[in-house]
């Protein structure tokens, strides 16, 4: 009965906040800086296997092995765009599991120009977010988790702050060796506005499922992204032809089908011998349709990533096809401060 209590208290917000049709603010808050995420096409919210790196979107897996452990990560994002992210993990006995990461997004400098096109200044412009996270196991297979973040943005002269929350439930069959999560994203408000005008946050709900196969060293990783609106389409991304017969130019409609995949990001992990090195894939259909280009598609919506322990420390790589004009590439390097007497 209690359980059940939390768990209403919890979700019950999730009707005052519905997503306003992508018109948000803070939405470098769902950038992943995580090398494994990234490298299984940007999702990761279901692998649970102590990875503290994921806990900064989905609090639910955290574990109590994950006592001490730390992770720091670069990414080297579009231009002259540097992404930094660190995550630490701390085990209380009775109590739960507890996490604090800190995401920060530098987008260099600017010239600051007037009508004229003459220049007078430069200016500057990023974005950070800290998160708390708390995670408690219900029972032997299901971890309930709950993220605090502030949001914090500055461009220019204008700033904006903002209170969110990330709240996820996960269950982990470990003889199956399979999990599942749900997960609520970005339930908040700002508190400080750029402008006179309030704007929302980039609310969202996913699903995600995670198998290990028996008898093969690769692990399979399936999300289902937006579960709270199904139209996820671009506007900016329509097909459009010129009819023959009237010279006019005519948009030609998406497939229900289509749309749906939309929705979905595929990632795969294999172990090789079972051992400390992994090579990863995996793919976007949301980057492949709407970043693509119709004479030179290429590998947009396709990453790649490969990670090795070496003594105490775990190193992970990932490159991720965005869009033809650059790939991200995100480094990690993570390791548990007890084994070294911390």
């Amino acid at each position: 009965m209690i359980k059940r209590k939390i768990l209403i208290a919890l979700f019950s917000p999730l009707a005052l906040f519905p997503q306003d049709g992508g018109q948000t603010a803070f939405s470098f808050v769902d950038i992943e800086t995580s090398s494994r995420v990234e490298a299984l096409g940007g999702s990761g919210i279901a692998i649970f296997d102590n990875d503290v790196s994921l806990v900064q979107t989905t609090p639910s897996l955290l574990s109590p092995e994950m006592d001490k452990a730390i992770v720091f990560s670069f990414g080297d994002y579009f231009s002259d765009i540097n992404l930094l992210s660190f995550s630490f993990s701390k085990n209380i006995e009775e109590l739960g599991v507890f996490a604090l990461s800190l995401k920060a997004i530098n987008y260099g400098s600017f010239d600051r120009n007037d009508e004229n096109g003459y220049s007078h200044a430069e200016f500057s412009a990023n974005d950070q977010v800290l998160t708390f996270g708390f995670a408690k196991q219900l029972n032997k297979r299901f971890t309930l988790g709950v993220n605090l973040n502030l949001l914090n943005s500055n461009y220019d002269s204008y700033n904006s702050f903002a209170i969110s929350s990330n709240i996820s439930s996960t269950y982990y069959n470990k003889e199956k060796r399979f999990s599942s999560t749900f997960l609520v994203k970005n339930i908040g408000r700002q508190v400080n506005s750029y402008t006179s005008i309030n704007e929302s946050l980039p609310f969202e709900m996913q699903f995600a499922i995670s198998k290990e196969l028996a008898h093969l060293p690769f692990r399979y990783h399936l999300t289902y992204n937006s579960i709270n609106i199904f139209d996820i389409k671009s506007h900016y991304k329509l097909t459009s032809q010129t009819n023959t017969d009237s010279g006019e130019l005519e948009i030609k409609q998406e497939s229900i089908a289509k749309t749906a995949l939309r929705h979905i990001v595929i990632g795969g992990e294999l172990n090789p011998f079972r051992k400390s090195l992994f090579i990863r894939g995996g793919f976007n259909f949301q980057r492949r349709f709407d970043l693509t280009t119709t004479t030179r598609p290429a590998l947009v919506g396709f990453s790649w990533g490969i990670g090795f322990k070496v003594m105490k420390y775990r190193f992970d790589y990932s490159r991720s096809s965005y869009h033809l004009s650059g790939a991200p590439n995100n480094f990690s390097i993570a390791t548990n401060l007890s084994t070294f007497g911390l």
